[in-house]
């Protein structure tokens, strides 16, 4: 086996000295051929690793929604007080009210209840958190009312029912209970988002959710403060603009989960289902400049397969006519070995074995002319200042040498290895 290695690589040193010129030339165009594939092969590697930078920086921001949201289906319908008339006079017109709510062909009469004023302040009051709490103001009597609780049969029908009720006299209003709510929360100075339990509740299910998505990254997910948002986008303002923000409070933004994803050729898909999840605001997301680098991706890809293909049936043209000369100089000798019981495989093996020699040289030689070539560039990049260089990553070249190696030799040997194969495989047929 050795000794067989020894013969075919002496006798192809033999052949490609013998052939001069058109070793030569075999060499200067495979590697001319190999050096055009290893561009379009850098430009990929390139173009894939700024997919995959980007991956990691890009981020998708989840706005989380605080308005209010009461899970109750009471209607509260609030008796106007006129101050001047006596308990006993006010007393006549909660009785004729209830029996008039009583008549509502929609109002499930089991549930009616009346609720005082103080009552109604007491229980709003209990459903706020500690924040919440330091800044309610106390609501002068009068303001809010006392009011019949009541559920409806048909929730479909609630509007009609609304103008039906609000038409009896002495009725101050109808409200359902969210809008029950936000009006004391005006009355009280306090916000309308959630309490502070509640919206610990609503964070950590919507984070669960976020989670659940099979394209988010779970090691990603971060919190983010309303009033750190704010902060972080007024940094880059100027004097004049930070103007427009005057008088509004730090935390007017909602807070959010900025998250990334695994797969950005998913992100539309990934945003939609982001979008679905209850108790989100809004999401917002930078994808239109990732679909211009997954496109670009798609078509330098799609030309350089095309590129490598006519590259590579060029090379094998070349080395196949350079050792179709070796063969045609041998012919003879060829003749009298396959006479005499020479196998295939061994008139076959010096030949094959200078068709990689010529490809492996090749490859080295495009690859000292890559690495040189691509140095000077990104060189040339930096040193002008460039503003590619600052808005994509350019990749260095020792992070890619490996697979531009590994792929050069791969290239250079298989072309090698066919185009022998092709020249001399007429020539064994005696």
């Amino acid at each position: 086996m050795f000794r067989a290695i020894k013969r075919s690589f002496t006798e192809a040193i033999r052949g490609m000295i013998k052939n001069g010129l058109m070793t030569v030339t075999s060499l200067f165009v495979v590697s001319a051929c190999i050096f055009v594939f290893g561009v379009f092969l850098m430009l990929i590697l390139n173009i894939n690793f700024m997919t995959d930078e980007m991956a990691d920086s890009y981020e998708v921001n989840v706005y989380i929604e605080r308005s209010v949201q009461i899970e109750d289906d009471t209607v509260s319908v609030f008796i106007n007080r006129d101050t001047a008339a006596d308990e006993e006079t006010y007393q006549a017109t909660v009785n004729s009210i209830q029996t008039q709510i009583i008549g509502v062909e929609n109002v499930d009469v089991s549930n009616i209840v009346f609720v005082s004023e103080a009552d109604v302040i007491a229980g709003f009051k209990n459903s706020l958190g500690e924040s919440a709490i330091s800044t309610y103001t106390e609501i002068q009597p009068g303001f809010v009312g006392d009011c019949f609780r009541i559920k409806l049969n048909d929730y479909v029908k609630a509007e009609e029912t609304f103008e039906i009720i609000g038409a009896i006299e002495n009725v101050a209003s109808v409200m359902k209970a969210d809008e029950v709510y936000q009006r004391l929360a005006l009355l009280g100075n306090v916000s309308t988002d959630f309490n502070d339990t509640k919206y610990q509740e609503v964070k950590e299910k919507l984070k669960n959710d976020i989670l659940a998505i099979d394209n988010i990254s779970p090691e990603s997910l971060e919190f983010v403060k309303g009033e750190d948002i704010v902060k972080e986008f007024k940094k880059d303002l100027t004097d004049d603009e930070l103007k427009i923000f005057e008088g509004l409070p730090d935390d007017f933004m909602h807070d959010a989960y900025n998250v990334r994803l695994k797969d950005l050729s998913r992100a539309d898909e990934t945003i939609e289902q982001l979008k679905a999840l209850e108790n989100v605001d809004t999401v917002e997301n930078t994808r239109e400049l990732v679909e211009i680098i997954e496109n670009l991706k798609n078509s330098v890809q799609t030309v350089s397969i095309w590129v490598i293909v006519v590259f590579a049936i060029v090379s094998l043209f070349i080395i196949s006519n350079t050792i179709k000369l070796t063969v045609h100089n041998r012919r003879k000798e060829i003749n009298i070995m396959k006479y005499v019981g020479a196998t295939d495989s061994y008139i076959r093996g010096p030949f094959i074995m200078e068709g990689i020699m010529v490809g492996l040289v090749s490859a080295v030689l495009a690859f000292f002319i890559s690495m040189w070539s691509y140095q000077g560039l990104v060189s040339a990049i930096i040193a002008n200042g460039s503003s590619m260089a600052f808005a994509f990553d350019i990749m260095d070249f020792s992070l890619m040498w490996k697979d531009l190696a590994i792929a050069y030799v791969c290239v250079g040997v298989l072309i090698g290895a066919f185009g022998s194969f092709i020249s001399v495989r007429r020539y064994l047929h005696v």
